[in-house]
């Protein structure tokens, strides 16, 4: 079995490297260049030929990358998604997601901005330096252009059309996208970043089920 993942926005592979599934062919998707204007279903038919559908094989998504992985689904057909800190759509939005929605409020995010507002990124959840850095690192070469382009494509998306097997992975501690619609596996303690400060329970619960 094949395990396809795919980053959150402003992230690259590096997000699961701390992820370890033995025995598993692991393939981790990198992001296109974002398009003005783009949309989650044109990017997941710009990063379909990276899957070989041919294969049974499981599409796994943080954030954004959940989302692109439903588009994705309809596409490939894979035996199962995992969504990882993510929505399925916009029923599932808190109130001041439509707010920033409704005030076209991504306009804000730029170099100069990015960088003045990092302090104020542990509403992704408390890290260790180490993994600071990282995310850091990550949102620093996609750039403040992509992550913008990458939001406004989530805010412009009209939600899930997948109908096939799903298994969703979410933590109660997910300040970004609270869980606040039904789960599979509730992680206790899980920020935002729980696939870096959570990965060896993560990568657990995957293996899970990749063996369902």
């Amino acid at each position: 079995m094949t395990i396809y993942l795919l980053p959150g926005v402003g992230c690259d592979r590096r997000l699961f490297s701390r992820v370890e599934l033995p025995g598993h062919e692991v393939k981790v998707l990198e992001w296109p260049p974002f398009p003005k204007g783009c949309t989650l279903e044109k990017l997941a038919e710009t990063m379909r030929p990276g899957i070989d559908a041919t294969k049974p094989h499981v599409l796994a998504g943080v954030s954004m990358g959940g989302m692109v992985a439903q588009e994705l689904a309809l596409l490939t057909k894979p035996k199962k998604v995992i969504l990882i800190s993510t929505w399925t759509g916009p029923k599932e939005w808190p109130w001041h997601v439509h707010v920033a929605k409704f005030l076209h409020l991504s306009w804000v995010i730029g170099s100069f901005t990015m960088r003045a507002t990092w302090p104020l990124k542990r509403i992704l959840g408390k890290r260790p330096r180490d993994i600071d850095r990282l995310l850091w690192d990550m949102a620093e070469q996609q750039g403040a252009d992509k992550i913008r382009r990458g939001l406004e494509a989530v805010l412009r998306w009209k939600g899930s059309r997948w109908q096939g097997p799903s298994v969703r992975i979410q933590g109660d501690a997910d300040h970004v996208i609270p869980s606040r619609f039904p789960v599979d596996h509730l992680v206790h303690g899980g920020p935002h970043i729980m696939i870096l400060t959570k990965a060896t329970e993560i990568a657990r619960l995957i293996e899970t089920e990749l063996r369902d």
